[in-house]
């Protein structure tokens, strides 16, 4: 796979300016590495839960920004292989990341869903992320509750959401405003009056672009404000 991915990238895309990452890269866009994720699962349709998780961690742990992408891909792909992800992998690879894509790539295409799954089971590894020293497990464990947030159970949700937001809310690191307005948009959809009056009730130490594009969310449908 990796030479695939070597290969693939005729005219390479320079991430590093955007994304701000000391990874290594080949140049490859993030819509060629779902077309090969999808193209592996495609050929591999027996393939069991711990032999592509295995494989995820393999590609993980090269360091290198497609890999690692692929690998959220990979072990994102089903729900089967979903539920082998575990808070110690969880942080095993998230000590390795150094840019919001990658925390993102894991955190919407991996950990998202796997909530969605099990948020039972899978909310509590969140709440512990979102203690960690580590700004970028701290982002993934807020943008991984996106998973809930998009689907009818989001009220039910909300609370532990709430508290999370809440705890990170006056969150120094630059990554945690934007993932902060993310989760708060992505709930618009199903629990737009808990959204609001969360906004309302805590506006002072909200991040100012979280309240924002929110704010517009709600009343455009757009986080720009211009739907």
């Amino acid at each position: 796979m990796s030479e695939a991915l070597r290969q693939i990238s005729s005219t390479p895309v320079d991430p590093a300016p955007i994304i701000r990452t000391g990874l290594p890269f080949y140049g490859v866009s993030v819509g060629e590495l779902r077309k090969i994720a999808n193209g592996w699962h495609r050929h591999h349709p027996g393939a069991a839960p711990l032999e592509v998780a295995a494989l995820a961690d393999a590609l993980w742990a090269t360091g290198v920004r497609e890999e690692m992408v692929v690998a959220a891909l990979l072990h994102g792909h089903d729900p089967d292989t979903r539920s082998t992800l575990g808070l110690r992998r969880a942080d095993r690879w998230l000590r390795t990341v150094d840019n919001w894509e990658t925390s993102d790539a894991m955190a919407a295409w991996l950990m998202a869903p796997a909530v969605a799954d099990d948020p039972h089971r899978r909310y509590p590894m969140l709440e512990t992320l979102a203690g960690r020293r580590n700004p970028w497990a701290r982002r993934a464990g807020l943008v991984a509750c996106i998973g809930t947030g998009r689907t009818p159970a989001a009220a039910e949700w909300w609370p532990r959401v709430a508290g999370m937001v809440l705890r990170l809310a006056s969150d120094k690191e630059a990554a945690i405003p934007k993932a902060i307005s993310w989760v708060l948009r992505a709930h618009t959809g199903h629990a737009p009056g808990l959204v609001e009056q969360f906004m309302d009730a805590h506006q002072a130490v909200l991040p100012a672009i979280a309240l924002r594009e929110t704010a517009n969310k709600l009343r455009t449908g757009t986080k720009a404000g211009t739907g």
